[in-house]
């Protein structure tokens, strides 16, 4: 096969899985604003993680989960894990077996239909440039993680744009020593393959996700923030490479 026709079966797969992937979310997302409406999302969490792996596997991606034996039974955890591609947030809200909310970034919350969503999922929005509101997003994730919510956060702050680890902001790490959750490392490990930023490229294949044992509140207890902050980054690190 030539690079010319190898190129433009890319470009065709590409397209499909964007058609497929959109056929899925649209009326997934309708149902999700429509169920929110009237109840709880937590009454209709497990629904909600059927949409989504629909749409993961719509886009063409196939998912292997490794490491749920990790997950401590029945107690709210801070999961923290890399950020890779757009699809980051179907991946975990579909595969991670526990009702949770996530922090993403604020402008998010301004995107057309999407931004609906996840406010009528109750996601918190979170600002990378106003240090006095992203304090006011942590302690909205703690008070989630009061109600019996555990809570995900993607600590690189944005995708990477190599496909390596990048440096951890702090939030996810004041906000374990605050709360006194058990941290739970996670790695996303062939997603930048399949979808990367700055690309409207997709390549259908498969994905892991992986959980990484986890980290005791009692272990990280008495530890500073950057020493957490590095200790889990080399965890995640682990996950990634294994």
């Amino acid at each position: 096969m030539t690079d010319r026709s190898t190129h433009f079966r890319e470009i065709l797969l590409s397209l499909l899985a964007w058609a497929s992937g959109l056929c899925a979310f649209v009326p997934i997302g309708l149902a999700v604003l429509l169920a929110g409406a009237f109840v709880h999302p937590r009454r209709f969490d497990r629904w909600t993680k059927l949409g989504c792996r629909v749409i993961v596997h719509a886009l063409g991606i196939r998912v292997t989960v490794t490491g749920c034996e990790h997950l401590p039974s029945n107690r709210i955890c801070l999961f923290v894990c890399n950020h890779v591609n757009i699809f980051d947030v179907f991946v975990l809200y579909g595969f991670i077996p526990r009702y949770f909310r996530g922090v993403e970034l604020d402008e998010h919350f301004d995107w057309f239909f999407y931004g609906r969503i996840i406010r009528r999922l109750g996601m918190i929005p979170i600002s990378q440039t106003n240090g006095r509101r992203a304090l006011q997003s942590l302690k909205i994730a703690a008070q989630a993680i009061e109600a019996g919510a555990s809570i995900v956060i993607l600590p690189e702050g944005g995708r990477t744009l190599d496909g390596r680890l990048q440096a951890f902001k702090p939030g996810a790490f004041v906000l374990a020593k605050r709360t006194g959750v058990d941290i739970v490392p996670l790695a996303m490990v062939g997603a930048f393959e399949i979808k990367r930023k700055g690309s409207l490229m997709i390549r259908p294949g498969r994905m892991t996700l992986r959980f990484g044992a986890p980290i005791a509140y009692g272990e990280i207890q008495a530890m500073p923030v950057k020493a957490v902050s590095t200790l889990v980054r080399e965890r995640i690190s682990v996950l990634c490479e294994g």
